[in-house]
């Protein structure tokens, strides 16, 4: 539990989301610790629930909303630990690319490859297949309009996957800006 406290503030610190956004899980053998709902990331004392990985529990309903997704990521994809955030230019680019974004630079393109853009609404059975089917070969997606989904074999791998997300963000954001100038909005 320690791990995830110190892996929200690292989150909120980052600027990856606000204090109220994402989740934060981690798998302990046939069990999984993932933060409250509602709760804050930089704040995660006394707001870890832990819940079967196998099927739903009576613990579910003050667990994530974002239960399901994560569940669904540790069966189809090798991972020990999922973050989601909701980092600005990540949640920007999903709106305005089609089905995947392309880092710009060189970080990006040599750790991340593409990135899937996938759709479902929040904590949803298509949400969860989506989210599973693109982890289970990819180390990061972003949920169009919510934001990065990350995983790794430790909460440090999945948080180096969020920090890259965003910062490929970032760069190809301010990249697409520049290269449209006329784009721009005159003040």
């Amino acid at each position: 539990m320690k791990e995830i406290i110190k892996y929200g503030k690292k989150i909120v610190e980052a600027h990856l989301t606000h204090s109220h956004f994402g989740n934060i899980s981690k798998r302990i053998g046939d069990k999984l610790l993932i933060t409250a709902t509602g709760s804050m990331l930089d704040e995660l004392e006394g707001e870890i629930v832990e819940v079967s990985l196998d099927s739903a529990t009576s613990l579910d309903v003050i667990a994530s909303t974002e239960v399901k997704v994560h569940r669904a990521i540790y069966k189809a994809a090798s991972a020990l630990a999922v973050i989601h955030t909701h980092s600005p230019y990540a949640v920007v680019l999903s709106l305005v690319c089609k089905d995947y974004i392309e880092p710009v630079d060189s970080e990006g393109k040599l750790v991340l490859h593409r990135i899937p853009i996938i759709d479902g609404e929040i904590g949803s059975d298509e949400l969860a297949r989506n989210a599973a089917s693109a982890l289970s070969v990819s180390k990061a997606a972003v949920i169009r309009g919510h934001g990065p989904i990350t995983r790794g074999n430790t909460l440090d791998e999945a948080f180096v996957y969020a920090c890259c997300v965003e910062h490929s963000c970032k760069v190809a954001y301010l990249a697409l800006l520049l290269k449209n100038p006329s784009k721009r909005r005159k003040r």
